[in-house]
Order: structure tokens, then C-alpha cells, then sequence
């Protein structure tokens, strides 16, 4: 966690010394407007907006994520229902095994 801090912080100062760096004006098209801006500013809303689409693209995949551990917990808790159920009615056989075994057992010992 600290390692991305402190890479995107890395990061964030080399995208403002570049656009600082860069500070000409341009001209922007975008589809139907044009405009004059500094470089610098061209470049700043590009990492901002690029940063935001990574962010939403991260969001929504961890979204994914959380969904199927829900998914994934739910099935392992009906696993694990099952595996009790299944054991209890072990326990129940092995039982009426021991219970059926015992008196040949007995008579066996008496004689």
C-alpha cells in the first residue's frame, strides 16, 4: 500500500514538472470546439482524466471481486452444511455398527 503511495506520488510530481516544463500554447480540437491553452494545462487534464478512467476501471473490477466472494462463501457455507450433515449421519452408521457388533461380540467373550 505504501509502495503505490508513494509511486503515484513519484508519479504526480514528474506529470507537474513535465507540464511545467511544457508550458507553450497550443491549440485544442475537441470534436466541435477549439481552443487555445497552455501545454501545461493540455497535459494536467489528460493525467487527471486518465487517472480517474484507472480509478473507475479499478472500481468496477473490485466490485467483480467482492461479487464473487460473496458467491464463493455462500457456496462454502452450503459445503460446509453438507460436510455436518454428512458427518452427523457417519457418526449415526458407525453407531448401529458398533451397536450391532456388540452382542456377537459378547457372546462371543461368554463362551
Amino acid at each position: 500500500m505504501q509502495l503505490t503511495v508513494i509511486l503515484s506520488m513519484m508519479f504526480a510530481i514528474f506529470i507537474a514538472i513535465f507540464a511545467g516544463l511544457n508550458s507553450n500554447v497550443v491549440e485544442v480540437n475537441l470534436l466541435f470546439v477549439k481552443s487555445e491553452l497552455s501545454q501545461a494545462i493540455v497535459i494536467l487534464i489528460s493525467a487527471i482524466f486518465g487517472a480517474a478512467l484507472m480509478y473507475l476501471l479499478n472500481f468496477f473490477k473490485s466490485l467483480k471481486k467482492s461479487n464473487e466472494i460473496r458467491t464463493l462463501r455462500k457456496s462454502n457455507e452450503k459445503l460446509q452444511q453438507e460436510i455436518n450433515i454428512l458427518s452427523e449421519k457417519n457418526n449415526e452408521v458407525e453407531q448401529v455398527v458398533i451397536n450391532d457388533d456388540l452382542p456377537e461380540n459378547l457372546e462371543s467373550i461368554e463362551e
